[in-house]
């Protein structure tokens, strides 16, 4: 396979592989929401969102990058039980920089519809907090990485008793720990090596079963990949254009 390949998944790997600092920013493609191992993992969102407290609660979860925190979260959100559950529905995507002003206007948006017109001097947090009152909403807040963020939005969030929610996806385990209300922080496991090499022939075959000369090959490639969903996705992206030969499978 072509180097240009290869540089792309040494350098995103550098990023996905470390829990520290932020992810080296590359264009990574995104894992589907049919992701195999996240069945009991939605299961247990799910409970978390729809049954339980009255009261607001905060479900987090967290896990280091490539784990498919972000895929789990919006396989959950976009299930038909979740969607017909709760009034408003909004996904906000945070990460490391943000602007408040700008998340809350998104946030704003998604909760009317589109249907506000937003002027230069709307309180746009008073807005927001009487628009929500009264409703069952669902918030979702992916890639938070500072309790600062969280303070920032929060407060804009009604506390009443209609079974409000709102979901968090971070790599910071503290920042998880500060934002627990009643439910405890999820901890996004990896994938098992039976798991990994069934998304693995999933994304290369498309369907397709492995033939039996590349049964050794993939199952040693899936390996190689730690558990982790998005590296198996982006080898998948690069073995796909290989020919299917072990000793070329070998050399990822």
């Amino acid at each position: 396979f072509q180097q240009t390949d290869m540089d792309v998944v040494e350098t995103c790997g550098e990023g996905i592989l470390s829990s520290a600092g932020p992810s080296v920013q590359c264009s990574l493609p995104s894992i589907d929401e049919e992701v195999v191992g996240f069945e009991k993992d939605a299961e247990s969102i799910m409970k978390k969102l729809i049954g339980g407290t009255k009261e607001l609660d905060v479900i987090s979860i967290f896990g280091m990058p490539g784990l498919g925190k972000t895929t789990l979260a919006r396989k959950v959100y976009n299930n038909p039980s979740i969607v017909n559950h709760f009034d408003a529905r909004v996904w906000c995507s945070v990460s490391q920089t943000y602007i408040e002003r700008t998340l809350l206007i998104e946030i704003l948006k998604q909760a009317t519809g589109g249907n506000y017109e937003i002027k230069e001097d709307d309180d746009i947090a008073d807005k927001l907090r009487k628009t929500l009152i009264g409703r069952r909403y669902l918030i979702v807040l992916d890639d938070i990485w500072e309790v600062e963020a969280w303070e920032d939005l929060g407060l804009c969030f009604p506390k009443g008793e209609d079974g409000s929610r709102v979901m968090v996806t971070t790599r910071i385990e503290q920042v998880a720990k500060h934002l627990q209300h009643r439910s405890d922080p999820y901890s996004l496991r990896f994938l098992t090596l039976e798991e990994s090499w069934e998304l693995l022939i999933k994304k290369v075959f498309q369907g397709e079963s492995c033939p039996p000369n590349l049964l050794e090959a993939s199952l040693q490639v899936a390996e190689h990949c730690k558990g982790l969903p998005l590296v198996i996705v982006l080898i998948a992206g690069i073995i796909v254009k290989m020919e299917r030969q072990e000793s070329l499978w070998l050399e990822v």
